[in-house]
């Protein structure tokens, strides 16, 4: 019993760091992991390790890991095209807009949709752009992280082919500033676009902070970033009172004909 109960231990280590041997050849490509092959076995020796909360493969540790050791090749002999096919469980525009403001902070602008599929509950796009270098992973994930996203699986085709797998967990807006009731916000913005998050409140005091006139412009947003309701002036004016629709959650306020023009910053406050 103590002979079968030891050989049953030892198949589900095996299968265990089978499973993360095939997370790491995902992320590197055959060709590169067979290459350090030996170098991948010390490194990930320890099994237990890289395993997360459920007892799976823990994706971002193990990406982390061959970031940190110099096995992850992310750069090209010269600018090439970049495609990066992408696989969504949930709503599409919401992740779309968390995808573009992640790779923007990551410093890439100019990418382009080559190819777009929804197919059940899946959406699958291919992004592509001009680069030198490979999206970084290990950024990547963490970036998408702070919005509620979770990238279940990452497979390299070819250095300038990658393929990722996207879970949404719990959607945050990272951006957006929490507001509490009948507490004043001050906050400056050089690009004059301010994001809020409400929990509660029935109405919104906004006001330029140095008393500058401006044509407002404040969106309300549910939790899923889809618009509720859109509130402009053409009047200038130095601060508004207006009430906040139900079910709202993020509000954005800016200008309407130049953002930059509230740069200095506004003041808020939630009643």
């Amino acid at each position: 019993m103590v002979k079968k109960i030891f050989l049953l231990f030892l198949f589900a280590s095996s299968l265990l760091a089978e499973a993360v041997d095939y997370k790491v050849m995902s992320l590197l490509g055959g060709q590169d992991y067979k290459a350090n092959q030996k170098f991948i076995q010390r490194l990930f020796s320890n099994t237990k390790a890289y395993l997360n909360k459920e007892g799976e493969p823990d994706l971002y540790k193990i990406s982390q890991t061959l970031k940190s050791n110099g096995l992850l090749q992310l750069s090209f002999s010269s600018p090439k095209e970049l495609e990066i096919s992408f696989s969504i469980e949930g709503d599409p525009a919401i992740f779309m807009n968390a995808l573009y403001d992640s790779l923007q902070a990551m410093g890439y602008y100019y990418f382009i949709a080559k190819q777009s599929l929804l197919e059940d509950s899946q959406y699958k796009f291919i992004l592509s752009m001009n680069t030198e270098y490979a999206i970084d992973p290990v950024l990547l994930q963490e970036k998408l992280r702070d919005y509620g996203y979770e990238i279940v699986n990452i497979e390299r085709q070819a250095l300038t082919q990658w393929v990722y797998d996207i879970k949404e967990k719990n959607f945050q807006y990272p951006k957006a500033i929490l507001l509490k009731n009948n507490n004043k916000s001050e906050n400056a913005n050089l690009n004059g676009e301010y994001w809020y998050q409400i929990t509660q409140g029935s109405s919104l005091e906004i006001a330029s902070k140095l008393g500058e006139l401006w044509y407002p412009k404040v969106i309300f947003f549910d939790s899923k970033l889809k618009v509720i309701e859109v509130s402009s002036y053409e009047k200038p004016t130095k601060q508004i009172s207006l009430r906040i629709p139900k079910t709202t959650s993020y509000i954005k306020i800016s200008d309407v004909f130049l953002p930059a023009s509230i740069k200095n910053g506004i003041a808020v406050t939630l009643k």
